[in-house]
């Protein structure tokens, strides 16, 4: 697609609903089981789609072994504030109405890839969608195994340290010395 060309904004009416830019107020809500396994299949797509967590057993692009990691960061983003449990449940219905209208991989090419969501403040419901839940899953995938897949020269194994801050969570790239 040259510069020049402009991608229609995916999604149908919910998609294409206006909302103000800044998260979605939660009142009281909590994230069902199926939202949790829709966003959790999202984030493996978003593994899929950049090649990223090969695993070598299976022969496939994999994100099962971040899964523990996933939920921990779930569990703090929807039992904190700001809570984004509102923005998670955005996100679900969008994507279930893209699913319906593309199919499930279409689907979730289109949102990442070719969605047609202007540069800016999130205005409508796919806006938010991809900036307030895709692009965090995106950048948990590089942060949590993605060095590797996308070149990182400091890669030495999984992200090092403690949750708790008593070690430091990334190396340093030493190009003339072996890695940790």
């Amino acid at each position: 697609m040259n510069e020049s060309e402009t991608v229609e904004l995916i999604g149908g009416p919910f998609c294409h609903d206006k909302i103000d830019p800044g998260l979605i107020p939660t009142e009281d809500q909590v994230l069902t089981e199926h939202e949790r396994e829709v966003l959790w299949q999202m984030f493996e797509e978003i593994g899929r789609c950049w090649e990223n967590v090969f695993s070598p057993r299976r022969g496939v692009y994999d994100s099962s072994n971040l899964r523990s990691s996933w939920l921990e960061f779930i569990e703090a983003k929807t039992t904190h504030e700001p809570s984004y449990v509102a923005e998670y449940s955005n996100a679900v219905t969008a994507i279930e109405e893209l699913v319906d209208l593309y199919g499930r991989e279409d689907a979730h090419k289109r949102l990442f890839l070719e969605n047609g969501i202007e540069m800016g403040p999130p205005l409508t419901r796919i806006a938010h969608a991809k900036r307030y839940v895709v692009d965090e899953f995106i950048r948990l995938q590089v942060v949590a195994s993605g060095h590797k897949a996308f070149g990182g020269a400091n890669y030495a194994g999984y992200i090092g340290g403690s949750r708790y801050t008593l070690s430091p969570r990334v190396r340093a790239y030493r190009p003339d010395k072996e890695q940790d």
